[in-house]
């Protein structure tokens, strides 16, 4: 039997390192479609743990419930922009998540994944797909010895003030860091902003402790740029190229300003074009 129903579906390709996220289109006991942007990261033959969110309404339970199994990609479908699996086990064999919410805590892609995959997508189409930009997680570390970029920026925290930030990465800690897309991934009123929070309901969630539910959001007017970060009143506060930022009041972002959500969560800001670059410049350093 198939049920043709949407679930949010995650993929995960442990060889290569890589994770999104999608949607099934139709699931049976032996295999699933799922529809996803991401499917030109995959491959026939690629093997996955595939991870299936089953709403309340689905389950006649008073929570969602999480299914992990293991699945092959056997088809991949570009007219229709998915894949289809087929499953190592039955479907109703699959593994009980206790949490799913926890379950889906590493959605977010790595530098690796970019620079391995991007030689496989158009420049421009990334940045197309990608207007608002691009928020890279940066170790705490400190870091070693081997800086391959460096970028001198300015904080713009008012019409008089500038201050000089650098902002740096290494060779042997860039690969691992995660990359946020600055998108929003649920519908509601407001159309330019994008929540970023502890919560499961934001667009960019952060599970971390120091991360209050609803940390901060960035506002992206209808042009695009600049772009703007709001704190939310945060418990731990965030800060601007080191600064603490005011409650509820917008500062300009530049490409590389850093920026940090409590004391743990440091991100680094780039356009879309600049990300792109920093990619194709990585790329070149990686292989010289």
């Amino acid at each position: 039997m198939r049920i043709q129903r949407e679930f949010v579906a995650q993929i995960l390709n442990a060889k290569r390192d890589y994770q999104t996220e999608g949607v099934t289109e139709n699931v049976s006991q032996g295999g699933a479609f799922v529809k996803t942007k991401d499917w030109r990261a995959f491959r026939t033959g690629d093997q996955t743990i595939l991870l299936l969110f089953l709403p309340p309404s689905f389950t006649d339970s008073n929570k969602s419930v999480g299914l992990r199994g293991v699945a092959v990609i056997k088809r991949i479908d570009q007219k229709n922009e998915g894949i289809a699996l087929e499953f190592a086990k039955d479907f109703q064999d699959f593994e009980n998540i206790e949490n799913p919410q926890i379950a889906r805590e590493s959605r977010y892609k790595k530098i690796s994944y970019y620079l391995h995959s991007i030689s496989e997508l158009d420049f421009v189409d990334l940045v197309r797909r990608n207007l608002l930009g691009f928020l890279v997680e940066k170790s705490q570390s400190a870091p070693d010895d081997n800086i391959v970029f460096q970028f001198n920026t300015f904080s713009l925290d008012n019409d008089h003030a500038m201050q000089e930030v650098k902002v740096d990465f290494s060779l042997s800690s860039a690969l691992e860091e995660r990359v946020m897309e600055v998108k929003k991934r649920k519908f509601d009123s407001a159309k330019n902003t994008i929540t970023i929070g502890r919560a499961a309901t934001n667009d960019i969630v952060i599970y971390n402790n120091t991360i209050s539910k609803a940390h901060a959001y960035l506002y992206t007017p209808p042009s695009g740029t600049p772009c703007y970060v709001v704190d939310c009143g945060s418990k731990n506060s965030t800060l601007l190229n080191g600064e603490v930022l005011t409650p509820f009041e917008k500062y300009k972002v530049i490409d590389c300003a850093e920026i940090c959500f409590g004391p743990q969560t440091k991100m680094v800001y780039f356009s879309s074009i600049a990300f792109a670059n920093f990619i194709n410049q990585l790329r070149a350093t990686s292989s010289a």
